[in-house]
C-alpha cells in the first residue's frame, strides 16, 4: 500500500510518541508498505489542517492516509496491521487523556454518538464514529466526500467526518488488537489506565480482553483479524456529547 503520513502539530513533539511513531513507520516499510512522503501540517487548526492533507492526497498517487495525533505512542506494528487489513477507513483504539478516559471509539445511536465500553480482542469491529489519533482512510473514500471534509460543527471534526464517510456508502471499522498511549505528563494514557477507572466493566475476573491483547502486543502478531463483522461489544458507556476539544 502507498501511503502518505499526516500528524499535524503545534510545535515540538513528545520524544516518547516521536519515537513510538518512527518505529511503526519503518516497521511498514519493513512489511511492504511504501511511504510517499509527509503531508504534517503545522500550527493549523485542526480541520484546517486534515482539509489541507486530504486535498493533497487526493491529488496524489497514494493509496491511503495515515492519520496520527502527535501525542500519540503507537505500537509498533499499529501501521502495518492497519494498512494490511486493506480497508477504506480503519483505525486503532486510544483514550481521553483527562476524566473518564473513554475509549475514542463509538457507535452512532442516530441522535447522538456512545462510546464502546468492552470489546472482543483481535477482531475488526464496526464502529460509527473514531478519533483520528491513529486511523487509516483510503484515498477512495476521501474522493467520495465532498471536499469539506472535515468541519466543526455538532461534533469534532474527526465524528464529523465519520458521519459523512458513512453517509457515502462507507463502513467503519476498528481493528481492536492495535491499543495506543495517549500522552499527558507525566505518563500516557492506556487500555490498563482505562480499565482501572471502569471496575463497573473490568472488576472481578474478566481479564479475557486484557490478557488477550498483551499476548497479542508480546508477540507481535501482525495477522489481520477475521471476519467481515466483529462481535457487538459487551457493554457500551452512556451517550455523551462529543464536542470540539475534549478527545
Amino acid at each position: 500500500m502507498k501511503l502518505i503520513w499526516a500528524s499535524p502539530t503545534y510545535g515540538p513533539v513528545d520524544p516518547q510518541a516521536l519515537k513510538s511513531q518512527r518505529v511503526a513507520i519503518m516497521h511498514a516499510g519493513a512489511n511492504g508498505h511504501t511511504w510517499l512522503g509527509d503531508a504534517s501540517p503545522d500550527k493549523m487548526k485542526f480541520d484546517v489542517a486534515r482539509n489541507a492533507v486530504a486535498r493533497e492526497a487526493c491529488e496524489s498517487d497514494a493509496d491511503a492516509v495515515f492519520w496520527c495525533d502527535s501525542d500519540i505512542i503507537l505500537p509498533s506494528y499499529a501501521i502495518t496491521r492497519l494498512a494490511s487489513a486493506e480497508k477504506d477507513f480503519i483505525c486503532g483504539i486510544y483514550f481521553q487523556r483527562t476524566g473518564a478516559h473513554y475509549p475514542l471509539i463509538a457507535r452512532y445511536t442516530g441522535k447522538n454518538f456512545q462510546w464502546f465500553g468492552k470489546w472482543e480482542p483481535d477482531v475488526l469491529m464496526p464502529i460509527d464514529g473514531c478519533g483520528f489519533g491513529c486511523v487509516i482512510t483510503s484515498t477512495k473514500l476521501l474522493r467520495a466526500i465532498d471536499h469539506e471534509w472535515f468541519n466543526y460543527q455538532k461534533y469534532s471534526e474527526d465524528f464529523d467526518f465519520c458521519l459523512k464517510a458513512e453517509k457515502a456508502g462507507f463502513q467503519l471499522w476498528c481493528d481492536t488488537g492495535v491499543l495506543c498511549g495517549h500522552l499527558p505528563d507525566p505518563k500516557p494514557v492506556t487500555f490498563e489506565t482505562f480499565q482501572q477507572e471502569h471496575p463497573e466493566l473490568y472488576g472481578g475476573n474478566d481479564n479475557g480482553t486484557t490478557d488477550a491483547v498483551r499476548s497479542s502486543e508480546k508477540s507481535g502478531n501482525l495477522a489481520v483479524p477475521g471476519g467481515e463483522s466483529g462481535p457487538s461489544p459487551a457493554e457500551d458507556i452512556p451517550e455523551a456529547e462529543i464536542q470540539p476539544g475534549v478527545l
